[in-house]
């Protein structure tokens, strides 16, 4: 495993002086050219607003480090794309970044568009790092070694299994709303995986599992699914719909009282249902890729601040911080091997051990995956705030204690209920 800390990395990019090469993918030596690393990310469509996040995270990464020195004395710069969250048009600009000889990318957070990178960098010899998409394929039965998990993934949902058995020991009995999609089925899949192993660990309990409700991707009525949801002896509710699809069910849900007496478990909205909803925002639980307010550390910190300079948003989703782990990663790479080739990118990256907003995290030789900690905040309302809500809780897992075991090339091996 290799261990290289912001202070190595900023250290690097001191008194390098070896030759340049003519092939530009390769990193050897000081000069004024920068190192260009691709983003291809939601610009446009519905998921926008979170490309959006990685957009303004990556820059602040790529700001933070030039102004520090750049990476071996050299400068980073971003070429952005627009994949609009769709498969076909991630691959053409990713095909058009790597004609323009720029084979290391990042910012993918849809697992459709994840999964159908890895057979693309592949064959066209480029790498990607994933910025949010959740489907349990990507390093499982659908491995790549080109493709890189930079975030939590797929052990997300047993964290937030595990904080639900320690907080609410009484509580169950579990159903869910889920979309009929690759991360909705993720969602649940991986959930109920969690709350069969962590119920009985922890409170000794065998929980019970109620099928979900399945509701269509982009449903703009839900009143339907929330009455189904409404008649089940669940107790607890886990919630996959997303963005804009999230806001309207768990506004038509007030009406029904589906969360008057039950625990409610979102996926992964952050602050999107919060900010829509502001002080009609019933409380619940979300994960969250960072929390910026409970990470003190000095990148954290520093990001932070950069980050509301440029933005003047005070309350940034997680989103941001996972482009700038990708940056951080990158960077940590090419410092460690001198080389922006894509095979000494792909080994200096697995084993290593790189500083983050969220921390310090280590990517999986194994299977590519990233070992970070989970976060999760409960958000309630507050009419006396600005926002119109506020996060009254807040829980930090360690991903080393819920990471499923790596399997390359085979399915995750799944609890199912009996």
């Amino acid at each position: 495993m290799t261990k290289l800390t912001r202070r190595a990395l900023l250290a690097s990019g001191a008194g390098t002086a070896l030759a340049l090469s003519a092939n530009p993918r390769i990193v050897v030596g000081q000069t004024n050219e920068p190192i260009r690393l691709g983003v291809v990310t939601p610009l446009s469509g519905p998921q926008e607003f979170i490309g959006s996040f990685v957009k303004n995270g990556a820059e602040v990464a790529v700001e933070l480090i030039n102004k520090a020195g750049g990476v071996r004395g050299r400068p980073l710069a971003l070429e952005f794309r627009d994949e609009k969250a769709n498969p076909a048009a991630a691959t053409t600009v990713a095909r058009e970044l790597l004609g323009m000889g720029i084979n290391l990318q990042f910012g993918t957070i849809a697992s459709t568009v994840a999964l159908a990178y890895g057979p693309l960098m592949q064959a066209e010899n480029g790498v990607n790092l994933t910025c949010g998409a959740g489907s349990e394929k990507i390093n499982h039965e659908n491995y790549s070694p080109h493709v890189f998990r930079i975030g939590d993934g797929t052990y997300r949902m047993r964290a937030q299994a595990r904080m639900m058995a320690e907080k609410f020991p009484d509580v169950t009995s579990w159903t869910g709303i889920i979309p009929d999609h690759e991360y909705g089925r993720t969602v649940w899949a991986i959930y109920v995986d969690g709350l069969l192993e962590f119920y009985p660990k922890i409170t000794g309990k065998q929980p019970q599992i109620v099928d979900p409700i399945i509701v269509p991707y982009g449903s703009g009525d839900y009143r339907n699914f929330i009455t189904q949801a409404a008649r089940t002896p669940a107790r607890g509710i886990v919630n996959a719909t997303y963005g804009g699809d999230a806001a309207t069910f768990f506004q038509q849900a007030r009406p029904f009282g589906l969360f008057n007496n039950r625990i409610l478990m979102d996926a992964a909205n952050e602050f999107i249902v919060a900010n829509a909803l502001k002080a009609q925002v019933p409380k619940h639980w979300t994960g969250t890729h960072w929390y910026y307010a409970a990470n003190s550390s000095p990148v954290s910190k520093t990001f932070y601040e950069a980050y509301v300079a440029k933005t003047g948003q005070k309350m940034p989703m997680g989103w941001a911080g996972e482009a700038q782990a990708a940056v951080a990663a990158y960077a940590a790479a090419i410092a460690k091997t001198g080389s922006t080739e894509t095979k000494a990118i792909i080994d200096a990256l697995k084993g290593l051990t790189f500083d983050t907003v969220t921390g310090s995290r280590t990517i999986r030789a194994e299977d590519n995956q990233a070992i970070k900690d989970l976060e999760m905040i409960q958000i309630e309302p507050d009419a006396g705030s600005d926002v119109g809500f506020k996060v009254s809780d807040y829980v930090k897992i360690p991903g080393a204690g819920v990471i499923e075991p790596a399997t390359p090339g085979k399915a995750m091996v799944l609890r199912k209920p009996s």
